[in-house]
C-alpha cells in the first residue's frame, strides 16, 4: 500500500484530513476542504512517538475484535498457513498478547531442513497489512 496524503475522500466528501511529513520528521495533519488547507496554523504537529500510537489507535479502532479462531494469512514459502490469536488473561480477558501459529506440511518442513532455512515466513500485500491491523486490534 502506497502512502497517502488525503484522507476522508469520499464521494461528495468535503472536509479532508492533509497529512504530510514535516521538518525532524514530524508528521503534519492539517484540516482541508475541497482539497486546499484551511489554516496552517491550525496544523497539528506530532513526533514519532505520537504519531506511531496514533497510527495504532486508528487501526485499533477500524478493526473488528479478533475472532476466537483466529485470523489465517497465505503465507509464501514453506508455510501452509499462519494463524494469529490474541491471548486470553486468566480473568477470562483479553491480553496485549499475540499468538502466533505457523503451519507447515511435513514435506515442506522437511524441505526447508534439507536446504537449511530456519522457520519463518514470507507475507506481503493484503496478507501483510491484516497482520498489521491484527496486531495493532490486539496491543
Amino acid at each position: 500500500m502506497g502512502q497517502k496524503e488525503f484522507f476522508g475522500v469520499k464521494e461528495n466528501s468535503e472536509k479532508l484530513l492533509y497529512v504530510r511529513r514535516g521538518d525532524n520528521n514530524e508528521v503534519l495533519i492539517t484540516k482541508a476542504v475541497n482539497g486546499q488547507i484551511i489554516e496552517e496554523e491550525d496544523t497539528v504537529h506530532l513526533d514519532y512517538e505520537e504519531a506511531r500510537k496514533l497510527g495504532i489507535q486508528l487501526l485499533k479502532l477500524a478493526n473488528k475484535e479478533l475472532p476466537k479462531s483466529g485470523v489465517d494469512l497465505k503465507a509464501e514459502s514453506f508455510v501452509d498457513k499462519i494463524t494469529i490469536y490474541q491471548g486470553i488473561n486468566p480473568d477470562e480477558t483479553p491480553a496485549n498478547l499475540a499468538v502466533i501459529t505457523i503451519d507447515e506440511s511435513d514435506e515442506a518442513r522437511q524441505v526447508r531442513e534439507d536446504s537449511g532455512e530456519e522457520p519463518g515466513f514470507s507475507i506481503e500485500g493484503e496478507e501483510l497489512e491484516k497482520l498489521i491491523s491484527a496486531l495493532a486490534k490486539i496491543v
